[in-house]
């Protein structure tokens, strides 16, 4: 079966390939497309000459996540590992190019590519290439010749941060014959939730090696790295007795929707100001876009030291900058929740103790959404009047936005601890 398995995706590689060429053509995004001549050597397994001397003579873990979101969510682990005794070199491969980008950004990872297709000669290429000692994957990327061949070269390949959302199961349950033998090859699923860790039971994972540990990135805490700069940035457009709003991980549409409630708010809030980060830097020219229909004055954070006095918004394009806004937000939003999208991390914004607005799909956050709500340290919005309303109701009452802040960060704290729990597995 395993062999039927990895001739399969061989054989499909190449499909798979154009249609996810296609797909992009069709979006929004397929600016990115410009850069997939370059991205063709890793996709087929090549590791570079820099790669191959930053891993040589060392343990090498190799840690494989879709994007950014998935790659900072495991900045905990790395964090241990680096703190450790003896720490292995991390080798971290991602689905997207701006999931390399933010991998590359964090100084635990020795070094970091595109994922090799999931077929067998762009895997065994890769795994002789890199000659890693353990794999560890994340959330949902289960794929089976990845996991097969990890098998089969001792790597004990585990699932950590695991998830399935109740819209998505259905299809893996669909794939199940298919991908029966892959987790049976998984030394363990680590499940953010009993819900989830139960249908990984339905899939055919063995249920003594299912285990609910949580997620890894509520661990991770607001970055501080770049507060300086983000206190200047403030310092120069002259906002410091202004509140600001701090919309982050944005999609289309949900930014016009942002937009329009800001400036409803602005209407009885003179002084408010506005921060927003796009989920996908490569849209900020969207987003740019959308603010000047409204003819609202902007400064770019890549171009803030040309920033006009008189702007009222502040557009962050460029990766790595948001999490340093989070801790001067008087209210915040977080994207991904007013279209389908499943929602982003919530706890960001809760750990630095800032109230936490979000719209109604939350399913990939569930579990921090329902926490959220039912503390009172979030609320669950529906579109651009009750956001608007939301603002409002909040920066008239300091004092009822005090509390909620106080309940977001008793919120964050109390669902950090995955780390510890993932490490003791990752251990065995």
């Amino acid at each position: 079966m395993t062999v039927l398995i990895l001739i399969g995706e061989t054989l499909l590689a190449p499909l798979v390939a154009m249609g996810v060429v296609l797909y992009f053509l069709l979006s929004r995004r397929r600016a990115l497309l410009a850069a997939i001549a370059q991205e063709l050597p890793e996709r087929f397994g090549f590791v570079s000459e820099e790669a191959r001397l930053k891993l040589l003579g060392r343990q090498v873990w190799w840690f494989h996540a879709a994007s950014a979101g998935e790659v900072d969510g495991l900045a905990p682990v790395f964090d241990a590992f680096w703190n450790s005794s003896e720490p292995p070199a991390v080798l971290v491969t991602t689905m997207t190019a701006a999931g390399r980008a933010a991998a590359r950004r964090n100084p635990r990872i020795t070094w970091a590519q595109l994922v090799p297709l999931d077929c067998w000669p762009a895997l065994s290429f890769f795994l002789a290439a890199a000659n890693p000692h353990r794999l560890v994957l994340t959330e949902t990327e289960i794929w089976p010749s990845m996991i097969v061949l990890a098998k089969r070269a001792g790597l004990d390949p585990i699932l950590v941060n695991a998830r399935l959302s109740a819209r998505s199961f259905p299809r893996y349950a669909a794939a199940s014959l298919f991908l029966r033998p892959a987790l049976a090859r998984l030394g363990f699923v680590l499940a953010q939730t009993e819900i989830d860790a139960e249908r990984f039971r339905q899939l055919g994972m063995p249920a003594e090696r299912v285990r609910v540990c949580g997620n890894t990135k509520f661990d991770r805490r607001t970055p501080r790295g770049d507060d300086e700069a983000a206190r200047q940035a403030i310092s120069r457009l002259r906002w410091e007795a202004s509140p600001l709003f701090v919309a982050g991980s944005t999609h289309p549409l949900e930014e016009e929707t942002v937009i329009d409630a800001f400036v409803t708010a602005r209407q009885h809030f003179p002084d408010l100001r506005l921060v927003i980060a796009p989920r996908h830097v490569e849209r900020a020219h969207e987003t740019l876009a959308a603010i000047r229909q409204r003819n609202l004055t902007l400064a770019q954070w890549t171009r803030r030291e040309d920033a006009p006095p008189s702007a009222s918004v502040l557009l962050i394009d460029a990766m790595g900058v948001l999490g340093s806004f989070w801790n001067l937000a008087r209210v915040s939003f977080v994207g991904g929740t007013l279209v389908p999208v499943g929602g982003h991390n919530l706890l960001e914004p809760a750990a630095a103790g800032v109230p936490v607005l979000f719209g109604p799909d939350t399913r990939h956050i569930e579990e921090p959404a329902s926490q959220l709500e039912a503390c009172a340290g979030g609320l669950r919005i529906a579109d651009s009047a009750s956001l608007s309303r939301a603002l409002c109701e909040l920066l008239g009452n300091p004092a009822r936005a005090q509390v909620m802040g106080s309940k977001a960060r008793e919120v964050s704290a109390l669902m950090a601890g995955a780390t510890g729990r993932v490490l003791a597995f990752l251990s065995k």
